[in-house]
């Protein structure tokens, strides 16, 4: 048969189905009574069954585009479709009849309002799609799954468990198997849940044309792709590992007093002073990159309140949660310029790098590591990087992006303020850098351990 020849069901056929379908979905079949008016029913739905048999497998392929079944472990849940290869796969053009107020249709299925506040339609899963991903669909850290019907499909609405706590998602998933596709919405956690109903009850699907399944070929180069990036995952891994165990060299550790070069020796940085301080009472509010970070976290003296802190470990697992105090750090840096080239757009903003002690008091880099729960909108310690500057000259507007840089001139120094957040119980757990700089830590798959530790441009250690 011609895979893009319309199929149909005979409307005979088509009808007694679907007689069929209706005295099952009512639960009129439950046993087998010899009463004349129930057992003249179950017959008539046994003739329609034995036609559902005796239709050529080719015509009986146009009911369903796939199977699904659904399978929950613990918090996660996996979705297997069994696909029909018989019938030819759509491309779908999707739309909402329905967005809640305060968002804004973005365009590519993104609904957008404020923080939190948002809706995307993912693209769809066609039947071909589905082939691409072994037929699979895996969702983790899961709490409840709502069965229901949308937009006349059967659906599934899952939330996941600490969803309060942890800011998590919504997501929806919709399931034509009639016409063959999977819709996948989700959807942030500000969003009111019957809004979200009303909107994937508004969702129209329009097939736009056809789509196709891969060749032999294709599907041969496409797994010999994915087998490259999961071999140079696993290479970089390893390389991560080599790199640990390595740790950092001593030579790239500089006290404070010494100048640290970075790139190529065009800038070298020099911390000529720091201490550690219980607020940020006396510092210029304009002079903070967002003080509006700090909303709901000072005390009337300016002084921090603790937040709530998570440890992980190195492979994800909670290790521990606890209420942290936090301190402000106050670092005094020197920059000076040796590029001769005019005009020069030189970092100012430092990072602090945390890392392990070695019992020979060598250090390598942590592979735990700390972040505060989402529920409590903490951000004074974001990227570990600096929260003020006294130096800002890039401070109006679209300039604001660049508000931890400034030009010099060559041979020209500027001396800086930066102010940190940092724990009160790590203050001797990090080292400090250029922002931008050791950029060879990151080069994992295209690097050798040894040659990351040599392209090193240096640390600063306070203690």
């Amino acid at each position: 048969m011609n895979r893009n020849m319309e199929e149909k069901l005979p409307q005979a056929v088509e009808d007694r189905l679907q007689e069929a379908y209706d005295i099952i979905r009512k639960g009129e079949i439950k046993q087998m009574h010899k009463q004349s008016g129930t057992y003249k029913k179950c017959m008539s739905v046994a003739a329609a069954l034995v036609l559902i048999v005796t239709v050529p497998s080719a015509v009986f392929a146009a009911v369903t585009y796939f199977q699904k079944t659904a399978h929950r472990e613990s918090d996660q849940l996996t979705y297997e479709f069994t696909l029909n290869y018989e019938l030819v796969p759509g491309e779908y053009q999707v739309t909402a009849d329905y967005i809640p107020d305060g968002l804004t249709d973005n365009g590519d299925g993104k609904y957008l309002g404020g923080d939190d506040s948002w809706i995307t339609v993912m693209p769809v899963y066609t039947m071909a799609e589905l082939e691409k991903i072994n037929g699979q669909i895996v969702v983790e850290g899961i709490d409840q799954i709502q069965h229901t019907q949308l937009s006349g499909m059967n659906a599934d609405v899952v939330t996941c468990r600490n969803a309060e706590t942890y800011k998590s998602p919504t997501y929806i998933f919709l399931f034509n198997e009639k016409d063959g596709y999977v819709l996948h919405i989700i959807a942030g956690c500000k969003i009111d849940p019957e809004e979200l109903m009303k909107f994937a009850d508004s969702l129209q699907a329009e097939r736009i044309g056809d789509g196709r399944y891969e060749t032999a070929d294709e599907k041969a180069l496409r797994e010999q792709e994915e087998k490259t990036t999961e071999e140079l995952a696993l290479e970089a891994s390893e390389t991560w590992d080599a790199l640990i165990q390595l740790g950092i060299p001593q030579n790239k550790i500089y006290a404070v007093g010494e100048e640290l070069h970075t790139c190529d020796g065009a800038y070298g940085y020099t911390i000529t002073g720091y201490e550690f301080l219980d607020g940020i009472e006396g510092f210029a509010e304009n002079d903070f990159f967002d003080y509006t970070r700090f909303d709901g976290w000072l005390n009337p003296d300016k002084t921090l309140l603790p937040y709530t802190r998570q440890h992980y470990g190195k492979d994800g697992q909670l290790l521990s949660e606890d209420k942290a105090e936090q301190e402000i750090l106050r670092v005094n840096i020197k920059v000076h310029c040796y590029d001769d080239q005019p005009g020069s757009d030189i970092p100012l903003d430092f990072n602090l790098n945390y890392v392990d002690k070695n019992p020979d008091g060598t250090y390598t880099w942590a592979e735990d590591y700390y972040t505060s729960i989402p529920a409590e909108d903490y951000f004074l310690q974001m990227n570990d990087s600096a929260v003020y500057i006294d130096k800002a000259v890039h401070t109006q507007g679209e300039d604001r992006k660049d508000f931890f840089f400034c030009e010099l001139a060559k041979d020209e120094t500027l001396s800086y303020t930066l102010l940190f957040v940092v724990d009160q119980d790590r203050k001797a757990d990090f080292l400090l850098s250029p922002s931008g700089s050791n950029y060879s830590v990151w080069q994992t798959e295209s690097m050798t351990a040894k040659e990351i530790r040599d392209a090193l441009e240096g640390y600063i250690r306070l203690q």
